[in-house]
């Protein structure tokens, strides 16, 4: 099975399940930071919501992790390193949020502050330029497909407008890599805005 059928199957199961969660307040948005992405956001109580995000990076973003994990792949065992060329990430988190009031005399408006827990997979397009330890050190080029797993635990605030369907919101989170560097801490960041529907 493909990079592309893997990442397609599973961007379709996050929206069927996104699609079947009994919500009370949806919303759809843009995330911009790491990842950059579409993110969805279900409620199935007053303060307890799903969110479900697929996203991509810009190429040289963490470009020291890529070169990191070279020595993870087998082929690569006594090579040598050069340089990489990421040519494409896809990034699909799902996660479970609880969401709290911060109560602020006379602002219009609702400001919340939320933190929960999920999990992230990443599929990166990785282009590799290496040597090997034997003469002539001649440069060889391979394409890998780096996968990403892992829980996820994050933390943010949001702001909802009183009299527009838009709500604004700015998070952190950590994410715990299983695979493919176990116990590797990554953390991650971003601002976004969705519309409730």
């Amino acid at each position: 099975m493909t990079m592309k059928v893997k990442v397609l199957f599973a961007a379709v199961l996050v929206a069927c399940v996104a699609y079947r969660a009994s919500a009370q307040d949806r919303s759809l948005g843009l995330r911009l930071g790491y990842p950059l992405g579409v993110t969805f956001k279900s409620y199935v109580q007053s303060n307890h919501a799903v969110e479900f995000l697929l996203g991509t990076q810009p190429g040289n973003w963490n470009s020291n992790y890529y070169e990191k994990s070279f020595k993870k792949f087998n082929d690569f065992d006594d090579d040598v390193y050069l340089s990489h060329q990421v040519r494409s990430t896809v990034y699909l988190q799902g996660r479970y949020l609880f969401q709290y009031n911060i109560p602020v005399d006379g602002m219009e408006g609702k400001l919340d502050w939320y933190w929960g827990a999920g999990a992230m997979i990443k599929f990166a397009s990785v282009r590799y330029q290496y040597h090997t330890n034997e003469p002539p050190n001649t440069p060889y080029y391979q394409t890998v497909t780096d996968v990403d797993f892992g829980p996820e635990f994050m933390g943010g605030m949001e702001y909802t407008f009183e009299d527009v369907p838009i709500t604004l919101f700015g998070e952190v989170s950590i994410l715990i890599e299983l695979v493919n560097r176990p116990f590797v801490l990554r953390g991650f960041a971003g601002v976004g805005g969705r519309i409730r529907f």
